[in-house]
């Protein structure tokens, strides 16, 4: 088979495709930045004399949470609250934001929706569900992007969404 290197891709009204380097190391800051407020909430409960945590999340139905506290309820709040908040992250920054993440931002991508002229809170949490389903089985779902002529990954599909490039402003620092 002969593949033809892809370049910017065109597409109506002056919109470019984001290249995937770009949305992979989007997606890198924002998981550091998951992994931050991780951080700062076992800070916070570190500050309550809470310590020796062990936090292993699995995934949104499976944290395993091993700490000095002896209220399970606690626990399985805490669990509970793990396990959502990379959905909770990547669902309200691109909601609010409309289409951008810290990682999207540095990086100048931003998501866009195929149906409507704003992405809507179901679009976003759809697509933020969705980057689970992306990793299954080694992240093929991530993988799809490759060949995909739109670039779509599982995640786009699933919130009908494409990832584009921002233009950089005239006359302003990027």
């Amino acid at each position: 088979m002969n593949y033809k290197v892809r370049t910017e891709r065109q597409l109506g009204n002056d919109l470019i495709l984001a290249t995937i380097k770009k949305r992979f190391f989007a997606f890198l800051i924002d998981w550091l930045f998951v992994i931050l407020f991780y951080f700062v909430i076992i800070f916070i409960f570190s500050l309550f004399n809470v310590n020796d945590w062990k936090i292993n999340v699995v995934s949104i139905f499976d944290v395993e949470i091993e700490t000095n506290l002896h209220s399970s309820l606690l626990i399985l709040l805490l669990k509970i609250f793990f396990g959502i908040l990379p959905v909770l992250y990547f669902t309200l920054s691109l909601y609010i934001s409309q289409g951008l993440t810290v990682g999207k931002f540095l990086l100048r991508v931003k998501v866009v929706s195929l149906c409507h002229e704003r992405l809507g809170l179901w679009h976003c949490f759809e697509r933020s569900l969705g980057y689970f389903t992306s990793a299954l089985e080694s992240g093929f779902g991530f993988i799809q992007a490759i060949w995909n002529p739109n670039r779509m990954a599982l995640h786009d599909k699933i919130g009908e969404t494409i990832v584009i490039s921002v233009p950089p402003r005239k006359g302003k620092l990027p």
